[in-house]
């Protein structure tokens, strides 16, 4: 017997939005794992080659002490760039992924069964466009606030500086809950425009604070301790790597290729995961705004009167 569709738009109990996450996970985990790993793999194997590098160029820097040779930094600053470029480019990625399949789910007939790349290219790519101009947002948002906040601090006298720093700390704290509804917002909503995903964000986020948190803290709970267990051998390598590799022991077996290669594999592998795992509570964040938005905005009555005047 087919289960019935999870709706976007519904006012839901703490538990509900946490149960329909992971029945949304439950009733489309081929699709999901068949396009998160599409687009995710490649971003994880950057993300594996640039931490690898960067633990590497840390390791050999703390063991040569004084001697650090400009290469040796060049490779730091280049593996710690390539870290940032993946993440970066791993947060919108997944979004657009994640946003896509929900939309094309609740507007599809047969929901995810069956879908081929040609039905799900025209959600997607939009969706992708839209991921990456609310970074750009984002990031432009962020360094107008830091200039501020560094300018505010720079005319304070040292008393007050503290002051004002914590009081920005707990702002951004509070103030970062309701903004990540922007993500959906945006992504869900092809008529709004940034601003305007920023105000509603705002003015949705505030009113559903509490759930937003709650939702959020439980969801990365469990995939914090997921990932923290997948991430195990990778850690245990490079603890045993960070031991031994760096004695000039020919015989030593992690001073090798192929353990090296074998780091590498565990990094990449943890790396994915992460962003796999970092799946289930985008998807929560969706429903939450779903709630957020049908309590506050009462969106299925108001789509249910525009239907009933177009008849």
């Amino acid at each position: 017997m087919e289960t019935q569709k999870i709706p976007l738009y519904k006012v839901r109990q703490f538990g509900e939005k946490i149960s329909d996450t992971f029945a949304f996970v439950s009733e489309n985990l081929k699709p999901l794992l068949k396009y998160i790993t599409y687009f995710m793999l490649p971003v994880a194997l950057v993300m594996g080659l640039a931490m690898n590098g960067y633990l590497n160029s840390v390791l050999h820097l703390a063991a040569n002490g004084d001697e650090v040779s400009p290469e040796a930094m060049v490779e730091l600053a280049s593996s710690f760039g390539g870290i940032v470029v993946a993440l970066f480019v791993g947060y919108p990625l997944l979004s657009a992924v994640v946003y896509g399949l929900m939309r094309v789910y609740g507007e599809r007939e047969n929901r995810l069964r069956g879908l081929t790349w040609a039905e799900f290219k025209p959600v997607f790519m939009p969706a992708l466009k839209r991921s990456f101009k609310l970074l750009g947002f984002a990031l432009l948002l962020g360094l107008l606030v830091s200039a501020v906040a560094g300018a505010l601090v720079f005319v304070l006298g040292t008393a007050l500086r503290v002051l004002f720093l914590a009081v920005i700390y707990i702002a951004l704290l509070v103030v970062l809950v309701p903004i990540s509804l922007m993500t959906p917002i945006y992504l869900f909503e092809d008529d709004i425009t940034l601003v305007g995903a920023l105000k509603k964000a705002m003015r949705l986020g505030f009113r559903t604070w509490g759930g937003i948190f709650a939702v959020m803290f439980v969801l990365g709970l469990i995939v914090g301790i997921v990932s923290g267990i997948i991430s195990l051998p990778w850690s245990i390598a490079l603890g045993a790597q960070a031991a031994f590799g760096m004695e000039e022991d020919a015989e030593s077996f992690v001073g090798t290729t192929g353990f090296g290669f074998m780091v590498f594999l565990l990094s990449v592998l943890q790396s994915f995961v992460t962003f796999l795992c970092y799946a289930v509570p985008t998807i929560g964040l969706a429903y939450q705004y779903g709630h957020a938005a049908e309590k506050i905005d009462h969106v299925t009555v108001e789509a249910d009167i525009d239907k009933f005047e177009n008849l």
